[in-house]
């Protein structure tokens, strides 16, 4: 006779083992485990060769698909339970996180986002002279604002990496992890009730897709600006917090210390990034006129320190741009409309990356006006939140912030966006019913979907390859200093290295009217460039990620980079001083070969 084990004596023998535990909390375990799980193996069965222009979602393994569609079901299992362990409801938006940040490190071994790039040439810069100058012609806002490249330059040094390049791919995954755990503690300010602040932070990690958690000084600061916001509403609020439920009686020394803590971090954002300081004082003071904070001198005094900043320590870079600065203000629709790309040049595959990003951005923001509105029923006053959410957006009125002002506000908004629609998902004491789980896991099933393809949309240009690294280090190894560097497009790795030694002309940000004729003719324009006595040498660099920008984006006409890559390629003026998968490297050739020969 054999015995069959069934469903019941499993779930029975899995109590026996876990006996604190009900059975939704060791399904909910379960889930997490399976999820990472298949991950793993998407991670192994993913092949960046066919990636086409809706990215990674493109040659993402059914593997990867599961791994989201259990995760959402396992964070609803996480609410459903009622004894379940204290870390399991916020271990799955940390665990979507690391798994999301985790992939491009992994899978492409290198860097994503040229700027990454840029940003540790700049620590490269530090690295080499010892300071920074304030007068450089080539990314000079950096050298204005240089918290976040001195402390990378003094790292870098301490632990003896030859270059900040050999941890910048995992800076993605350490600030957004960072950044979800301080978008917890901030949340747990404005409510007390478990699952409601476990959905919020579920909402903040999926509604967060700007992409400015990588190596970079926004990333920084976006960390300290979710903490300080935290000490300020938990341990220091003021006479009309009633709608912050979770508070902390502090004594005058504490309080000394905490604000010790608090001016540290202000005075890190002023001197480390543009923006983050100015929305700071725009949500503080809203906060202190409202009387949810006790510190009703700080936003004067942060507003100062910027302004010191502003016009002293970054005055150089402030003088250039004052005039468009003030031009700039009160030009809301101007600012919006510029960060908005047009679909008439961009391929099939970056349509549609758009408006899943555009729908994405949407539905947070429904959500969180649905959840407004119930609390507004409810009776509810949650001024707090609601400045959180709503003030951020009163920048798109002073600068377009290099075209992309509107989804910056939406990066220092999304905490409060979530908080409301976690209120309209869960309402604070409800009950963990079958309906209302299975609402958020419908929910979370569409964002998490949403989620992935804003992330990797555009990785086919955000990536690049072993080989276009290393022909931007064979360039800026051993161009001459006033080297002129002709580039298809400013999308590859570029100025990590030396970047002030060279003058950088870029195909694409040529005048419209110039760029047929470029197109056109690429061989005898560029000849013509490279040929100009005021430089010491000249080189064209074309790579795969260039052309992949261009082409998604339509910014060449006709046969853009490609056209111009062959063009070079045949023409005897030119040779190849470097080439490797993706890339080539072209010079002018010293013995030009007769037109026809080979």
């Amino acid at each position: 006779m054999t015995a069959t084990l069934t469903n019941r004596d499993v779930r029975a023998g899995a109590a026996a083992l876990h006996p604190g535990l009900d059975s939704a909390a060791l399904a909910s375990m379960t889930a997490l485990a399976v999820a990472v799980g298949l991950w793993v193996v998407t991670l192994v069965r993913v092949d960046v060769r066919g990636m086409d222009d809706t990215g990674l979602v493109s040659i993402l393994p059914w593997t990867g698909a599961e791994a989201l569609a259990v995760l959402a079901l396992g964070f609803g299992g996480a609410l459903l339970s009622r004894r379940r362990p204290k870390w399991l409801l916020v271990a799955y938006p940390l665990t979507v996180t690391a798994l999301l940040y985790v992939t491009p490190p992994v899978v492409y071994g290198t860097p994503r986002y040229s700027w990454v790039w840029k940003h540790a040439g700049i620590v490269d810069y530090i690295e080499r002279t010892g300071g920074v100058a304030p007068y450089i012609e080539v990314l000079p806002v950096y050298h204005s604002w240089p918290g976040f490249f001195a402390f990378n330059a003094m790292l870098t040094d301490l632990s003896g990496l030859e270059s900040s390049v050999s941890y910048a791919a995992w800076a993605e995954l350490f600030f957004n992890i960072l950044t979800v755990g301080a978008a917890a503690a901030l949340l747990r300010t404005l409510c007390n009730d478990n699952r409601t602040v476990a959905v919020g932070v579920w909402l903040f990690a999926l509604g967060n897709w700007v992409g400015q958690g990588y190596f970079a000084p926004q990333a920084m600061t976006f960390v300290w600006y979710l903490l300080t916001l935290t000490v300020l509403l938990r341990w220091l609020p003021g006479r009309r917090a009633a709608d912050l439920p979770v508070t902390v009686g502090t004594t005058a020394r504490t309080r000394v210390l905490l604000m010790g803590v608090v001016l540290l971090f202000v005075y890190g954002m002023v001197t480390t990034h543009q923006l983050t300081p100015l929305v700071f004082v725009m949500v503080v003071t809203a906060l202190a006129v409202s009387g949810r904070v006790s510190t009703r001198a700080l936003p004067v005094f942060t507003a100062a320190a910027f302004a010191a900043w502003l016009f002293l320590g970054a005055d150089p870079y402030t003088r250039g741009v004052l005039a468009e600065m003030i031009s700039d203000l009160g030009a809301l629709n101007a600012n919006v409309d510029s960060a908005l790309i047009g679909y008439e040049n961009a391929s099939q595959g970056q349509i549609a990356v758009s408006l899943v990003t555009r729908g994405l951005t949407a539905a947070i923001g429904l959500l969180a006006l649905a959840g407004m509105v119930a609390s507004l029923l409810r009776g509810e006053r949650r001024w707090t939140g609601f400045a959180l959410a709503a003030t951020p957006f009163l920048v798109t009125a002073v600068s377009p912030y290099g075209d992309e002002i509107i989804f910056r506000a939406y990066l220092f908004a999304v905490v409060g966006l979530a908080f409301f629609g976690a209120l309209f998902l869960w309402r604070p004491g409800a009950e963990p019913t079958f309906s209302r789980v299975s609402a958020v896991v419908l929910v979370s099933t569409v964002l998490l979907g949403a989620a992935f393809v804003a992330q990797f949309g555009n990785d086919r240009q955000n990536r690049f390859t072993p080989g276009e690294v290393a022909a931007a280090e064979f360039v800026y190894g051993s161009a001459p200093p006033n080297t002129l560097l002709v580039e298809g497009s400013r999308n590859y790795p570029s100025q990590f290295e030396n970047y002030e030694r060279f003058v950088y002309v870029a195909l694409d940000r040529e005048p419209a009217e110039d760029l047929r004729r470029i197109v056109d003719r690429p061989a005898q324009v560029l000849r013509s460039w490279l040929s100009d006595d005021r430089y010491a040498a000249g080189y064209v660099i074309i790579t795969r990620s260039q052309m992949a920008e261009t082409e998604a984006l339509g910014l060449l006409p006709g046969g853009g980079l490609r056209q111009v890559d062959r063009s070079l390629r045949s023409s005897p003026w030119f040779r190849v001083a470097f080439e490797a998968p993706g890339a080539r490297v072209y010079v002018l050739d010293e013995n030009p070969r007769p037109r026809g020969a080979r």
